[in-house]
């Protein structure tokens, strides 16, 4: 099962470095929503530590999605791994990635699915689904070429190749690389760092941004008119004060 850590401003859900399965999935969908729906939880975090998903016996299928089981050698689709991706790409508040040791297949798809990813110097990042006759079927085709390019996305899907943290760094699919001796102290000091920011204004951006990756401009336009007149940010009076008062402001997150 999943390592949650809740309580207080961050929850951290770890992967552990093992294989996933059904039952970890259903766990990591479940603790997504939960943080989400809980006004002390200002951000959450992903340790994406893991080979990906454990294909050839990923446990017992999820009740709850019983009716969506067909029979056949082609199996079940790829419903519960959607699910958890949709949770985290759902989740506005902000979200943060730990890539490190090996992160492939489907653990991938998550870190990908998340706002920010920090990498350790050793992370190892690749997509190995190619090289065992299966196709990528999680949203994994969707997010990579937004995130770094087609061309380098058909590197990654196709060829199945891994990349270094650094190589990862350079095609921008990670946002910062750490040594690895700094990596856990940085991944807490980036956390609290987003935490204390105002994630409703966060939140605000992210209702925009994703939304809009598949708008025309004037479409963007008008979907962010409607975004910013429907959502208030308490912070936003805290921010003024405090630049005003010529101090570090304390936000809320609301």
């Amino acid at each position: 099962m999943l390592d949650i850590r809740a309580g207080g401003p961050v929850t951290t859900i770890s992967l552990g470095g093992r294989l996933i399965d059904y039952p970890m999935l259903e766990a990591l969908r479940e603790a997504v929503t939960a943080a989400a729906s809980d006004d002390d939880v200002r951000a959450l975090v992903l340790d994406c530590k893991s080979g990906g998903d454990d294909w050839s016996n990923m446990g017992d299928w999820p009740q709850r999605l019983a009716h969506r089981h067909p029979s056949g050698s082609h199996g079940p689709g790829p419903l519960p791994e959607q699910d958890a991706i949709r949770a985290l790409r759902e989740f506005m508040k902000p979200t943060l990635a730990l890539v490190h040791g090996e992160v492939l297949g489907l653990a991938l798809d998550l870190a990908c699915v998340c706002d920010i990813r920090l990498a350790s110097s050793s992370a190892r990042i690749g997509d190995p689904r190619i090289h065992q006759g299966r196709a990528a079927a999680t949203g994994i085709t969707y997010l990579l070429p937004k995130l770094i390019g087609q061309s380098q996305a058909m590197r990654i899907l196709l060829l199945g190749e891994d990349v270094d943290a650094a190589e990862a760094k350079r095609i921008q699919l990670v946002h910062e690389v750490v040594d690895d001796n700094r990596f856990q102290a940085r991944a807490q000091e980036l956390a609290d760092e987003i935490a204390k920011l105002p994630t409703r204004s966060w939140e605000v951006h992210k209702l925009q941004v994703l939304p809009q990756l598949d708008l025309p401009f004037d479409a963007a336009m008008v979907h962010s008119l409607g975004i910013r007149q429907t959502h208030v940010i308490e912070d936003r009076l805290e921010g003024m004060k405090a630049w005003r008062e010529r101090r570090p402001p304390e936000f809320k997150g609301r």
